[in-house]
């Protein structure tokens, strides 16, 4: 079982409220200031001058603005021998530019004392998960939150969350997979993910050794993450220790990191789907094409059974698969237009009920496995399939 600490493991404190319209609306103010309170004092001191992170988050992943900045935090009436107004000051940037009067604010000084500038719609599946990290107990002035006294263990939401606003999160997986990967590989190299998710499943098991699907998908997931990130942080290191020729070499590499992951999360959980459905015996096409090119994630019994108008439609079933969807889960409503009702897997926690009612609406039923149920609200659970009940499903269609 990985441990992955706690929230003050990450985050020293943070301070949050709603943003009123002379703070962020240029018709009602250009002065780009922030009114603070004595107590956050205790998290950036009496004055300081910084280079900050402001992130603009969205449910529409791909709207997501990042930008850095300069701020001042200072005391607007320093001179005044009783009277103290806090306040920051601070360029204006692509990020902070999008948020409006009424959104969410959060100021967050990590360990390692980078600050962020993290901001949401309001009413948004964003906002909500900024409530996780920080409760839903917002103003327009700021309430400080400070983890020094909180050893809770980090949760799956908080882990997802904190991975969003790019704080890295660390782990103790337990046990080293570097040698069985240098010996199985030549060294540190990454194999092609699909021989990284076989590679997964050996080491974690069949998945007849689980009681449940949902257990033996979440253990070959798990199983696969920690030895990707174990593989990459060693490839870092062996980066760090070579140098980098240039600013060019440096941002190139990032790069790749950045790709390497995204492209390989949502690959190895289509992986780890496609060999339970075959050693189940589950008949299905994996990314095959639709109507207009589309290439939904599976289709089942096969995509012939799809091309034939004569086959019953009750017996046809599609499956999008994303590990984290937001605003992303509609992509899948029109990958195959002879399936009215469709079906989503992911891992992602705590959707919105906003969102989900719009799910129910658009006829698509969300998979989640059964482990991660317990992050949405009771009259969510009612709704949601866990992947059990999915494999059943198109089991009996066969």
């Amino acid at each position: 079982m990985s441990d992955f600490g706690a929230l003050k493991d990450y985050i020293k404190g943070a301070s949050v409220k709603r943003l009123s319209a002379v703070e962020c609306d240029p018709n009602s103010s250009n002065q780009h200031e922030l009114n603070g309170t004595k107590r956050m004092r205790g998290l950036l001191g009496e004055k300081a001058e910084f280079s900050a992170n402001f992130i603009r988050l969205e449910d529409d992943e791909e709207k997501i603005e990042i930008s850095s900045a300069a701020v001042t935090w200072y005391d607007a009436r320093e001179s005044h021998p009783k009277r103290s107004e806090y306040r920051f000051y601070y360029q204006n940037n692509p990020a902070i530019e999008l948020a409006v009067a009424g959104d969410p604010l959060a100021v967050i000084l990590k360990n390692n004392g980078q600050i962020l500038f993290v901001s949401a719609p309001q009413g948004s599946q964003s906002e909500l998960e900024l409530f996780e990290l920080f409760g839903d107990q917002i103003s327009q002035s700021f309430k400080v939150v400070d983890f020094a006294d909180n050893s809770e263990s980090l949760s799956t939401t908080k882990r997802f969350i904190l991975e969003e606003l790019g704080i890295e999160v660390k782990a103790d997986y337990g046990e080293s997979y570097l040698e069985l990967i240098t010996e199985r590989f030549g060294g540190f190299v990454f194999p092609k993910t699909k021989i990284f998710s076989e590679l997964a499943r050996e080491v974690a098991g069949h998945f007849s050794d689980y009681s449940t699907v949902d257990e033996a998908i979440i253990s070959w997931w798990d199983t696969e993450e920690a030895m990707f990130r174990q593989l990459e942080g060693a490839l870092i290191d062996q980066k760090l220790d070579e140098g980098f020729t240039d600013a060019d070499d440096f941002l190139t590499f990032s790069q790749t990191i950045r790709q390497r992951r995204n492209s390989r999360a949502g690959n190895a959980l289509e992986n780890h789907l496609a060999h339970l459905f075959c050693e189940k015996g589950i008949r299905c096409a994996w990314e095959p094409k639709t109507e207009n090119n589309k290439k939904p994630d599976f289709i089942f019994p096969s995509i012939e059974e799809y091309r034939e108008l004569d086959f019953p439609i009750d017996r046809l079933t599609m499956l999008g698969v994303k590990t984290t969807c937001k605003d992303r889960w509609r992509q899948v409503l029109t990958e195959a237009n002879r399936i009215e009702h469709k079906h989503l897997f992911t891992l992602q926690p705590k959707i919105s009920s906003n969102q989900t009612n719009e799910m129910k609406d658009s006829k698509l039923q969300l998979v989640i496995p059964q482990s991660i149920h317990v992050t949405y609200t009771e009259d969510q659970r009612s709704w949601l399939w866990n992947f059990e009940t999915f494999v059943s499903h198109v089991s009996r269609l066969q």
